[in-house]
């Protein structure tokens, strides 16, 4: 049996790179519904004022 895996996921607009998480996947888990978590978590992150970026700008 396979087990889970992990990758890192970044979002990147125009020259701004921020590190969003990682995703990690079960054995038979959706990839679209799992994202779709993610960057909901990460839009919630965003709204609380946690945002940032690789360049050192909130």
């Amino acid at each position: 049996m396979i087990g889970s895996f992990t990758l890192p996921v970044r979002f990147t607009v125009g020259e701004h790179t921020v590190e969003v998480g990682d995703l990690t996947l079960a054995p038979g888990e959706q990839l679209r519904p799992a994202l779709a978590e993610l960057f909901r978590d990460a839009a919630d992150a965003i709204e609380a004022g946690e945002e940032g970026g690789d360049d050192g700008t909130p």
